[in-house]
């Protein structure tokens, strides 16, 4: 297969990937919504295709670099931060899951679940959407702008954190455990968003070569 051919194949390979994840955050939203069309089954079933793209991303991206074919700078980049960026989509999907499986465990309890964690959800699906248009078009200002936008998912995180830390002392053993679950479910989020700035900082290297710090 020629060498361009292969690369771009490579960057597809990503962009797949990254719409799977991008639907698994959907599905968790929807969960944490207690919207009744949100399915666990669906996220749990492309979390095994998540991983075997991951994996399949790699291991191409080997295949280019073992044939010593001439390459650019710019290739060498993009070959190498796809498998970066494969990893971290496969990890915020690891999270994502998680999350599903605590706002199901809510829903059937008749528990409410805090609104914050979908609306940090939904942020953190807008950030997906951002860094994959950003991927495809090799848009570099976006990447950028995408720091800015994980400020919004660390405040919601910090303020539902402080909200159900001061609740504890207040309730029962069992209202208290929940409580932590939402804490634990916070925190997978704000991990989340997190890894949408390392994909962006990531795709800022890929495009122009330099590092680009968060401010």
């Amino acid at each position: 297969m020629v060498k361009t051919e292969a690369i771009t194949l490579i960057k597809e390979d990503v962009l797949a990937l990254g719409r799977m994840v991008d639907r698994t955050i959907g599905e968790v939203t929807g969960l944490l919504k207690k919207d009744e069309g949100a399915n666990l089954t669906l996220i749990e079933q492309q979390e095994e295709e998540i991983n075997k793209s991951c994996h399949d991303i790699e291991e191409r991206c080997m295949e280019v670099l073992l044939e010593r074919p001439v390459l650019s700078a710019q290739e060498i980049r993009l070959l190498f931060g796809s498998c970066v960026i494969a990893a971290k989509f496969e990890r915020m999907a690891d999270h994502a899951n998680r999350v599903a499986k605590l706002a199901t465990w809510a829903c059937e309890s008749a528990i409410d679940i805090p609104p914050e964690l979908s609306e940090m959800a939904g942020v953190v699906k807008r950030m997906v959407e951002d860094v994959l248009l950003s991927f495809l078009t090799d848009a570099a200002d976006r990447a950028q702008e995408m720091l800015q936008r994980d400020s919004q998912v660390d405040y919601l995180h910090d303020l539902l954190s402080k909200r159900l830390l001061s609740e504890l002392g207040d309730q029962d053993q069992e209202e208290a455990q929940m409580r932590t679950q939402f804490l634990f479910g916070a925190r997978f989020i704000e991990r989340m968003g997190d890894a949408c700035c390392s994909i962006a900082k990531r795709i800022y290297f890929i495009v122009t070569g330099e590092r680009l710090k968060s401010e």
